[in-house]
């Protein structure tokens, strides 16, 4: 049985012939265009581990980069904050002290790297950080309005202090100044009190406490928890006298309300030298030392520093 008039088969014939014709063209077309296009490679791998992978909030983690050959450039992030990494020098291995901001939610949070070898090739890698609730306390405080609500002179100094402390954690030491495990700011130190206590003050929540406070009597000797260089000495409204020391790689130590500073700023200090003595300057109802950390601009658990990290 015919499959249809033979103007119509013939038309058909020719047809599919043109059809095959063209989807030859634009082959060789497009295996011209691939001849002349440049190829973007893709990214080799690069080796990242987490110790531990599951962190607290306010906790510290290492985290340890490997890669097969030496780099002119790397970038690390951390969630959606960047951290300022030293120079690979020809290294092919990194570690760095990563910290979690005690308000960072509980939850994973992406640890990424990437970087270029010494050729401008790609190289990235990613891990999954587990950022566990630390269940920090809370503290309801009915208090006169006068002891919360600033006039405008005082808002003005406040918002100056906290503008300088902004500046100063962005400024990244890129080596490290510290040796070994942190000690405790003061010998014979009874308990820390307070890390990451949320208080609510008349009904309106507050910043939480972002270090730790010790009883220390006016006039006690206040140590250097390690080796670092006294990058701020100043006289602020919340923290009274105040010192703070860079330890390097984003590391800063501070010790709020002291009687007097026995250091100078730019001045190196060792593990367990005496730079202050506790006070009560500044917002506070007593004697006692505030002892606080920063990570790359997280707000850590100065107790966290108290072992010892495998960065070498």
């Amino acid at each position: 049985m015919s499959d249809g008039p033979p103007a119509i088969r013939c038309l058909t014939t020719r047809g599919r012939g043109r059809v095959r014709a063209g989807l030859l063209l634009v082959t060789l077309i497009g295996a011209s265009l691939h001849l002349f296009l440049p190829l973007r490679a893709a990214a080799s791998p690069l080796s990242l581990r987490l110790a531990p992978a599951r962190v607290s909030q306010g906790g510290v983690t290492v985290l340890s980069i490997r890669y097969p050959t030496a780099l002119r450039l790397l970038r690390v992030q951390v969630g959606d904050r960047e951290i300022r990494t030293p120079a690979p020098d020809g290294r092919t291995r990194v570690a760095l002290l990563i910290g979690i901001d005690l308000e960072q939610p509980p939850g994973p949070v992406i640890v990424r790297a990437e970087a270029e070898d010494q050729s401008g090739r790609p190289l990235a890698g990613q891990r999954a950080l587990r950022v566990l609730d630390a269940h920090f306390p809370v503290q309801r405080l009915s208090v006169p309005r006068s002891f919360v609500e600033l006039d405008a002179a005082t808002l003005e100094r406040v918002d100056r202090e906290k503008a300088v402390l902004d500046r100063l954690w962005d400024v990244v030491t890129p080596e490290p100044l510290w040796r070994g495990p942190f000690r405790l700011p003061l010998d014979g130190a009874g308990p820390a009190l307070g890390f990451g206590v949320r208080r609510i003050i008349n009904g309106e929540p507050r910043a939480p406490h972002s270090g730790v406070d010790f009883p220390a009597a006016a006039g006690t000797p206040v140590v250097a928890a390690n080796a670092g260089v006294v990058a701020l000495v100043a006289d602020h409204f919340f923290a009274g006298t105040s010192i703070i020391l860079d330890h390097g790689l984003g590391l800063y130590t501070m010790y709020f309300h002291l009687q007097e500073s026995l250091v100078q700023p730019g001045q190196r200090v060792d593990a367990g030298q005496v730079i202050a003595r506790a006070g009560s300057t500044g917002r506070a109802t007593g004697p006692h030392l505030h002892w606080g950390a920063r990570l790359y601009g997280a707000r850590i658990d100065p107790r966290a520093l108290l072992r010892s990290f495998p960065l070498q």
